[in-house]
C-alpha cells in the first residue's frame, strides 16, 4: 500500500513544519488520543479469545508510537559511542575449552537457542518461510538447524530446547512441518511476534481496520528488536527460567554458521556466577 509505512525504532517525525511549542504539543496529542480510539475499534474485531493478546501488543505499539511522534533526528548519539578499554574484549584463543562431559552438560542445561524464524524467501526469489528453503543435500535451513541442536544433546545427554520466533507470515506454514521432527533429540517450542498495523501516511492512523486479516498491505513484523516483548508476552521467559535456564542463544534461522560455541558458553555462566 503506497501511503502506509511501518514504524520502527528509527522512524520519527520532523516537528519543524508544524507551528510552534503550543501547537506541536496539541496536535501530538490529539494523534496519540484518536491512535487510541483506533486501536480500540481494531479491539472489536479480535477473533475470539485472542483480545488480551492484541491489547498487550498494542500497548507496546503505543510506546513505539508514543517515541515516534515525540523524538526527532537519529536515534543513535554517534558522538557519545566510545572506544572499548583495551580489555573489554577477550582474545578467542584465550578462552578455555571445557573438556568435562558432566561439566558441559550443567552448562546445556542452562541455555535455551532461540532462532529468528520470521522472514520470508523472497529476498532468494522464493516463497514461504526463509527456514524451509532446501539448501543442502534436500535439506532445509530448519531441518539442519534440528540437528545442530539434536546433536548437542544426544552427545552431552542434555534437553536443549529450539525456540522459534515466528511471525504473521512463517507461523502457519512452520506449524505444518513441525510433526516431521517428533521422535528427535530435542524438543521446540514456537511463538509468535508481534504484528503491527501500518501507519497512513497522510493521516497517521492504522491503515489495518479488522484483526481478522493478515494482509501484509496493512500489518508488519517490527523486526529483530520486537523478541525481548514478545518472548515476556509469551510466557516463555518464565517458563524457562523456572526450568533452570539463565542463558539464551539468539540468531537468524539461515545463519547456519551461528552455533552455540562451549568455550563461549563457558565465559557466560563463569561471569554470572561471579556476579552472584
Amino acid at each position: 500500500m503506497a501511503g502506509t509505512f511501518e514504524i520502527n525504532m528509527v522512524s520519527f517525525i520532523d516537528c519543524s513544519t508544524m507551528g510552534d511549542f503550543s501547537e506541536v504539543d496539541h496536535q501530538r496529542q490529539t494523534t496519540v488520543d484518536s491512535l487510541h480510539q483506533e486501536l480500540q475499534k481494531l479491539l472489536q474485531t479480535a477473533p475470539g479469545g485472542k483480545a488480551d493478546i492484541f491489547r498487550t501488543e498494542f500497548e507496546s505499539y503505543k510506546r513505539l508510537f508514543h517515541r515516534f511522534l515525540h523524538e526527532s533526528g537519529s536515534a543513535i548519539q554517534w558522538g557519545n559511542i566510545q572506544k572499548l578499554p583495551d580489555n573489554a574484549v577477550l582474545n578467542y584463543d584465550s578462552l578455555k575449552t571445557p573438556t568435562e562431559k558432566e561439566a558441559i552438560a550443567q552448562m546445556l542445561r542452562k541455555l535455551v537457542v532461540v532462532k529468528l524464524n520470521g522472514g520470508l524467501g523472497t529476498s532468494m526469489g522464493c516463497t514461504g518461510p526463509k527456514s524451509l528453503i532446501q539448501v543442502r543435500n534436500d535439506l532445509t535451513f530448519l531441518d539442519l538447524t534440528v540437528h545442530q541442536i539434536e546433536q548437542l544433546n544426544v552427545t552431552y545427554g542434555t534437553d536443549v530446547p529450539l525456540v522459534l520466533m515466528n511471525s504473521f507470515n512463517t507461523n502457519d506454514d512452520t506449524a505444518k512441518v513441525l510433526h516431521k521432527y517428533r521422535g528427535r533429540r530435542l524438543r521446540i517450542v514456537t511463538f509468535q511476534q508481534s504484528r503491527y498495523p501500518r501507519i497512513d501516511r497522510e493521516t497517521l492512523m492504522p491503515a489495518a481496520k479488522n484483526l481478522s486479516t493478515s494482509a501484509n498491505e496493512v500489518w508488519y513484523p517490527p523486526g529483530h528488536g520486537d523478541f525481548y516483548q514478545a518472548f515476556y508476552n509469551s510466557g516463555l521467559l518464565d517458563q524457562f527460567l523456572q526450568e533452570g535456564r539463565e542463558f539464551c542463544f539468539l540468531s537468524n534461522i539461515d545463519n547456519l554458521g551461528a552455533t552455540v560455541d562451549l568455550s563461549e558458553l563457558c565465559v557466560c555462566v563463569s561471569v554470572f556466577l561471579l556476579r552472584l
